[in-house]
């Protein structure tokens, strides 16, 4: 049988991780939205798309992004004349936020027919004969200086309007698709970039409050009080947020190819105001969580900054042990360990109703420890 007091271990381990990786969630939406990661990912996307060089490789994904965002314009790019088209221009939310962090994929393909078929366009006019022409001598329409197209996209670009046959609206679904495509790729490059953010900030946040799995691990499987107040406390946590998983993974979806900011009166449209008003949402959060859940467990538990007296350097090495075992738990997300939570509680439930019922039954081989006597 699955010994109780190791679950209760377990347990407790998870729940702990489960509320700093909601305190690191929180302070990574922060930095995120304060340096605009979303918007510099996704300028690479479109830098990707546009442009046929190379970005450089580094082994910092900041750098790496902050390199793409700089990139020296000492010529007009298709690009930049992208970024510079007023239905992308005034999508930032004030000057520094200057580039938008979300583009839906009809704002995109109306940007780039408007940059092959010209600002000069007329209603009734055959636009389609206008952006041909443009892909046949691989220069823009738009402005009073042609921008040559890169050869790369230029190609890619001719390869659609190919596929489309020449018809407009087909050839605006395949940018779509061609946009749609991007930006499942670019999902799965700020992802991998979050989590790396989580494991810095797990590590800061597992030092500053001393959140040492071993000797947490520790305390919990020597002190059986302390692991029954933790069960409580996860049990109570979960009862109180049934569908944190629901919120969490609808206020942190991330598509840069839409937001849940759309303006109701035009859907193609996102700003960053959204992300703007979140900050305060999240300030809140971090402050509730803070001053209610995790000071509960730290008070149980004696864990602090404050707490933290190692006798040797032994000790302050496996102290740091402790902080890293935990900031990689913490980088893995609160989904995760929300998940978790709930199937070893079920898990515990089960093991509790089956003795209960083994108690209540008995033995029938042996009347003695049978509860239920007959009456002669």
């Amino acid at each position: 049988m699955f010994n109780s007091s190791v679950l209760d271990v377990v347990i407790g381990l998870v729940f702990i991780y489960l509320l700093y990786s909601l305190l690191a969630t929180i302070i990574q939406e922060i930095v995120a939205t304060k340096l605009s990661y979303r918007a510099k990912f996704l300028e690479k996307a479109i830098m990707r798309m546009l442009e046929d060089y190379e970005p450089h490789k580094s082994m910092l994904p900041r750098i790496r992004i902050n390199r793409m965002t700089n990139h020296k314009r000492d010529a007009m790019k298709f690009s930049h004349l992208f970024y510079d088209h007023p239905l992308i221009k005034f999508l930032g939310e004030d000057p520094s936020l200057k580039k938008p962090s979300y583009i839906n994929h009809a704002v995109f393909s109306k940007v780039m027919i408007d940059l092959l078929r010209g600002h000069q366009a007329t209603a009734g006019e055959n636009h389609a004969a206008l952006v041909n022409k443009a892909l046949s001598e691989g220069q823009t329409a738009w402005g009073d200086v042609p921008v040559t197209i890169g050869k790369q996209t230029h190609s890619f670009l001719q390869s659609l309007w190919a596929d489309s046959q020449g018809d407009l609206e087909k050839f605006r679904s395949l940018l779509e698709n061609w946009f749609d495509e991007t930006m499942d790729r670019v999902t799965g490059w700020y992802k991998k970039y979050i989590q790396f953010v989580l494991l810095v900030i797990g590590f800061v946040i597992a030092m500053v409050f001393n959140v040492d799995t071993i000797e947490i691990a520790g305390k919990l499987q020597k002190d059986p009080k302390l692991r029954e107040q933790m069960v409580q406390q996860a049990d109570a946590f979960l009862k109180v947020h049934p569908n944190l998983k629901e919120k969490l993974a609808a206020e942190n979806k991330i598509t840069l190819s839409n937001a849940d900011s759309i303006s109701k009166a035009n859907k193609n449209i996102a700003t960053d105001s959204a992300l703007l008003k979140k900050q305060d949402i999240l300030m809140a959060r971090m402050d509730s969580l803070l001053k209610e859940d995790l000071t509960k467990v730290n008070g149980l538990l004696g864990t602090g900054i404050n707490s933290f007296q190692p006798k040797s350097f032994g000790a302050f090495l496996l102290a740091v042990l402790g902080w890293i075992i935990t900031a990689l738990a913490i980088s893995l997300g609160a989904p995760f360990w929300f998940d978790l939570l709930n199937k070893l509680m079920k898990l515990k439930s089960s093991i509790s109703t089956g003795s209960s019922n083994s108690n209540v039954t008995g033995d029938k081989n042996n009347p003695s420890v049978n509860p239920i006597k007959r009456v002669g």
